[in-house]
Order: structure tokens, then C-alpha cells, then sequence
């Protein structure tokens, strides 16, 4: 039997339909990709009729015993439909309780497929958590549900560019929170992390990780803040004494020029949003996010949920179809593992 990537629907009300179906279509030729999408058929099915696009699946369902059928009969486009959103009421760019719910229910049931052994890696759309909110759920993001879902306390996210690979010291914060966490404990507990993700296969673990500064340096070679003094600096220093091959503090633009060369096995910066400008600048089309910490790898387009430009016939898809094409290489180095 095949194995399978699993892709979330994501919001139904942004672009993400319209990318999922021209993006399979575009990835149905490659025969080593096996793709389920978890998601509302009704809504698929009135995209593709309303932007004339011929939908790519070649097996639907909705309950597991006909999925695990379909596998075994090497299907390579499955639809498992997941919600029945009412389409008299649904309008594109308009989240609503409705949309929470369905992608709630898209991710949901993608990381059971998984954790059923009929998935093997996982894909995330965006989802919106104003929907959640409205849908009446705790959590607002695919990372915070992904943690319920999988029962994983520790997760980290990472940034894949080219040859980048970088790491926040912070996920989803302000900036002005992210600056309080600059912390020497916090940089080592991180850097423990990053060493532990980066002494896996998929990375090449005799280069070291570049540690970046958070203040720009004088001319004397000093730092204009005190956080390199009092705990980038002290934090690289004890965790190079365990072993750990750290280097740094480096000036951020330092780390990603050198980064983009392939010099480091991975980058930490102190602020993520450093990390999302470079990794959109290193390689527009084919920047994604990894979670590490899972039973299961996930793979995440770096986008935006679209909702201004939902239903138009206008949404690119090189971000995604690299998204599952990564996911699609993980799950063989898995399986040959």
C-alpha cells in the first residue's frame, strides 16, 4: 500500500481551495506523489465550477474504510471530505463560525488520518483565527492546534529557504514581548533544540549554527544594546562547553549571507519576523515552514490566507506545490529510514 501526504483545506473562505486544486493538478504528473486533502467538497466543487477548472481528485469520501480501500488501490488524488458547509450562505473572502469550523474539522481529521497510519506526512493552509474565535475554539492557529491535536508540548518552528534553515527564539509574539524572552536560558534550552533537530538526516550536521545578534554593532566592534554581553554571548559560550557546535553572536545580515551559501546547518535569530524577510528573500517561491517536535512531519507554504482576492482565479501556487513536494520527500526519506 502507498503512502500518503495529507493536505488541511485551511480556510475555505481565502484563496486556499483555488491553490489546492491548480496545484494538484499541476503535481498529478509526478507519479511518486500520493496526496489526500482534507476539506469541504461542497466549497471545492463551486471553485472549480465558478473559475472553470476541472477538479484534479480521482477518489471521494468521507469515512475511513472507503479511504484505506482507495489506498490499497493506489489512488493518487483522494478527496476526504470533512465538513458541509451550506454554500446558499458561503461567500468567498468572508470568515464566519461555519469556516472555523471547517477548517478545524480539515486539520482535525488530516492529523487522525495520520495518526491512523494512513497518512505520513502532513500539509497546513492557512487557517483564520477570528473563524476559530467565532467557532467558539481556545486556540487560533494551526501551530496551537496542532499541539492539542498531536498532545505535543514541545514544538519548534522552522524556516526553509534555499539553503537557509532558520529558527525563531520566539513564535507568534509581538515584538516587543519577543525582545523580553532574549534571555541566556532561553537561548540555551533553543540551541539545545536546534541541536538535537539538526543531528537528524536532513540537514548536514558537521556545519555549525550561526547564533545572530539582536543590536547592530559600533564601529569599535562593540554592541549598541546590552543583550549580546549579558546573554547571547554567556548562552553560546555554555552550550559550545556541552558540545553543542554553536558560533556567534554573528550581525543578522551576516548570518544570511553566509547562511544563503550553505555555511551553517541552521540560523537562530532572536526575532522571527527577521527570519520570515529572509527566508521570503532567499527564495520567494519555495520559502516554507517545518514543525519539528510531532509524531509526523508538517510542511507549511509560507502564505497568506488570501480573503481579498478569494474566488478571483488569481492565487499562485509555487509556494505550495514546493510545500508538498518537500512533504512528499520527507515522507520517502521515512519510509526508507
Amino acid at each position: 500500500m502507498q503512502r500518503y501526504t495529507v493536505l488541511s483545506m485551511g480556510d475555505p473562505a481565502g484563496q486556499s481551495p483555488e491553490m489546492i486544486i491548480k496545484a494538484a493538478r499541476i503535481l498529478s504528473g509526478d507519479p511518486a506523489l500520493y496526496l489526500i486533502v482534507t476539506g469541504d467538497e461542497g466549497v471545492f466543487r463551486k471553485t472549480a465550477s465558478d473559475l472553470s477548472m476541472p477538479l484534479p481528485f480521482t477518489f471521494y469520501t468521507d469515512d475511513r474504510e472507503s479511504l484505506k480501500e482507495a489506498e490499497d488501490n493506489s489512488e493518487q488524488l483522494i478527496f476526504y471530505n470533512t465538513s458541509s458547509i451550506d454554500i446558499d450562505e458561503f461567500c468567498y473572502g468572508k470568515v464566519s463560525a461555519e469556516t472555523g469550523e471547517a477548517s478545524y474539522e480539515a486539520l482535525k481529521n488530516a492529523v487522525e488520518i495520520i495518526q491512523n497510519g494512513l497518512g505520513q506526512t502532513l500539509v497546513t493552509m492557512p487557517v483564520s483565527g477570528e473563524a476559530l474565535r467565532l467557532a467558539g475554539y481556545k486556540e487560533r492557529s494551526v501551530f496551537g492546534l496542532l499541539s492539542l491535536f498531536a498532545s505535543s508540548a514541545r514544538l519548534s518552528n522552522m524556516l526553509r529557504s534555499g539553503n537557509l534553515n532558520i529558527f525563531g527564539l520566539t513564535h507568534r509574539r509581538s515584538v516587543r514581548s519577543a525582545l523580553e524572552e532574549v534571555k541566556r536560558e532561553n537561548i540555551i534550552s533553543t540551541l539545545v533544540e536546534i541541536d538535537s533537530i539538526t543531528s537528524s538526516p536532513y540537514f548536514d550536521s558537521s556545519k555549525p549554527i550561526a547564533v545572530s545578534s539582536l543590536n547592530p554593532m559600533k564601529a569599535d566592534g562593540s554592541w549598541t544594546g546590552t543583550e549580546e554581553d549579558e546573554a547571547i554571548i554567556p548562552a553560546v559560550e555554555t552550550v559550545r562547553k556541552i558540545g553543542i557546535n554553536a558560533i556567534g553572536p554573528l550581525p543578522v545580515e551576516e548570518v544570511f549571507a553566509e547562511g544563503v551559501r550553505g555555511k551553517f546547518s541552521a540560523e537562530l535569530v532572536m526575532t522571527a519576523s527577521e527570519g520570515f524577510a529572509a527566508a521570503a528573500a532567499a527564495s520567494s517561491d519555495k520559502a516554507c515552514m517545518i514543525t519539528w517536535g510531532l509524531p509526523f512531519m508538517r510542511v507549511a507554504p509560507l502564505i497568506e490566507a488570501g480573503f481579498e482576492n478569494a474566488g478571483k482565479g488569481t492565487a499562485e501556487t509555487g509556494r505550495l506545490e514546493a510545500a508538498i513536494s518537500l512533504a512528499n520527500l520527507f515522507r520517502h526519506s521515512s519510509l526508507m529510514a
